[in-house]
């Protein structure tokens, strides 16, 4: 009857051992994954063999790239250029795994990627980070331009010609009938409707050749003419010395029409031209239509070293450009469309420089017929107009 009994007590005693060698497996099995789980947000290792690259921050000028890799390993980010992968900066990742970059943004769109381990990311397209426009300074005539040292020009004229007739408080015109004053060519200077407009923003100043004679009335002896021509001038109205001197032109398309931006001197203090001189910031000639001249005319000047002759402007007729003089003591500086393209440094003979371009200058704005090698042709249109969109002066 014993051994009966104890079999039933040897199998209990089996199935305890066997239920603490599970319990004992079980308790190892939960030490070790805790020994092998992933730290808490960071992937798993397997995820980390390729780097991961995420979408760029951009930051004012600056891009980051940040990413994954395997901890502690060298991350190399590349640009793709000229066909190959060029290294730009190079990292090593945090004990997670994670890396950042900061670089400035790109010029032009560009192509990166993140390297570590032998393995490459998927690439992201960068692009380039606008740059904002240094502040400028305006006033009247619209921006202030710099001057060589660094400050800046005031605006001491403007006129954008924004009515609807020229503005008698800036300008005066040439009319033959008060002052008695013709063009070299029997030109007779009129003020009126057809010579002078004012309309959409623009001055139109036109030059024409009458089918018939008509007489044109001076205070001395009239002359008869077909020739009509206009000028500007701000003579009594607006005077300067020094300074920086603008317009905004287009000329006309006709051979034989000859026009001009030019600075006269107020009381011609060392006498008739070319004594007290004269600056020609842009001088046109209708038989020479890809060529503006700027020049400076004074005693003892020579003709040749006196004119820029490469300042070319292809499209002076088909298009508005801004014609340039810069004024000091000792220099004149002439820029087309703000490109530099003729100085010139005057030695007279009447007088010592700086005379005689020490005095105050008015401004004019001509447009006649020219003579000479520029004179009309029979197959010449009767009709030439400057177009002039704005004129500004800087002290």
């Amino acid at each position: 009857m014993a051994s009966v009994g104890a079999a039933p007590s040897e199998r209990r005693r089996t199935r305890f051992r066997r239920r603490r060698i599970a319990v004992a497996t079980v308790v190892v099995t939960l030490a070790l994954g805790l020994l092998v789980a992933p730290t808490p947000g960071a992937p798993a290792a397997e995820a980390r063999a390729v780097p991961v690259l995420k979408r760029p921050a951009y930051q004012g000028t600056s891009v980051t790239f940040r990413g994954l890799a395997r901890p502690r390993t060298a991350v190399r980010l590349q640009v793709r250029k000229s066909g190959r992968w060029d290294t730009v900066a190079v990292r090593r990742s945090s004990s997670s795994g994670r890396f950042s970059i900061t670089l400035p943004a790109p010029g032009r769109p560009r192509v990166f990627r993140a390297h570590a381990a032998g393995r490459a990311s998927k690439s992201r397209r960068v692009r380039p980070v606008a740059v904002p426009a240094a502040s400028v300074p305006a006033d009247a005539c619209g921006p202030r331009p710099k001057r060589a040292d660094g400050t800046y020009y005031s605006c001491s004229f403007h006129d954008e010609f924004g009515g609807t007739t020229l503005d008698r408080t800036r300008w005066t015109a040439q009319n033959t009938a008060q002052t008695g004053v013709f063009t070299g060519q029997g030109g007779c200077y009129r003020d009126n409707a057809r010579t002078i407009a004012v309309a959409g923003g623009t001055l139109r100043l036109t030059a024409t050749i009458h089918p018939q004679m008509f007489l044109c009335r001076s205070p001395f002896t009239p002359v008869t003419t077909r020739s009509e021509v206009a000028t500007v001038t701000t003579s009594s109205r607006f005077t300067q010395t020094y300074g920086r001197f603008s317009a905004r032109l287009r000329f006309s398309d006709a051979t034989g029409g000859h026009a001009a931006f030019w600075l006269s001197p107020e009381d011609h203090a060392y006498g008739k031209w070319p004594l007290s001189g004269e600056i020609d910031v842009a001088e046109w000639f209708g038989n020479d239509q890809t060529h503006v001249y700027p020049s400076v005319h004074y005693v003892g000047e020579g003709r040749q070293e006196s004119t820029g002759r490469d300042c070319p402007v292809p499209t002076a007729t088909t298009g508005f450009h801004t014609y340039t003089v810069e004024w000091s003591p000792t220099e004149m500086r002439f820029f087309y469309d703000d490109r530099f393209c003729w100085s010139h440094r005057w030695v007279p003979t009447n007088v010592r420089a700086p005379a005689p371009f020490d005095k105050p200058f008015n401004l004019v704005l001509a447009q006649i017929w020219g003579s000479g090698w520029a004179a009309r042709r029979l197959s010449s249109p009767t009709t030439s107009t400057l177009s002039v969109d704005w004129v500004r002066v800087w002290k």
